[in-house]
């Protein structure tokens, strides 16, 4: 699970810099390197399965993965192009399926109180 979280964060925060450098867009680069780097540290924590540390990565990166999903649907949505938007949303809705998966398999919810 860590590295398909890692390649992720990396697109995202690729994806943001190659929008800075195509289009000059400041925001895209921000975004695109907060959201990399907030994905990235979850994965690297996801290696730790140790008390206290089994659910909150996958959540921080359900988290991210689903704020980036959302916002590429309304881009795809607003723009109608399928590069970047509709890639980076279709790869986004995945890794959130992704994440979901893990906490009805392990059961992380009741850290939550869920």
């Amino acid at each position: 699970m860590p590295a398909l979280t890692y390649a992720y964060g990396a697109f995202v925060a690729i994806g943001g810099m190659l929008g800075y450098l195509g289009r000059g867009s400041k925001a895209s680069l921000g975004w695109g390197l907060l959201f990399g780097t907030i994905i990235c540290f979850s994965g690297l924590r996801m290696k730790d399965r140790g008390p206290g540390v089994r659910g909150y990565p996958y959540a921080l990166a359900l988290l991210s993965s689903a704020c980036l999903a959302g916002l590429s649907s309304y881009r795809f949505i607003k723009t109608g192009k399928v590069w970047p938007m509709g890639v980076l949303m279709a790869i986004s809705i995945a890794m959130s399926l992704r994440y979901t998966a893990h906490f009805t398999v392990y059961n992380d919810l009741y850290e939550y109180g869920i």
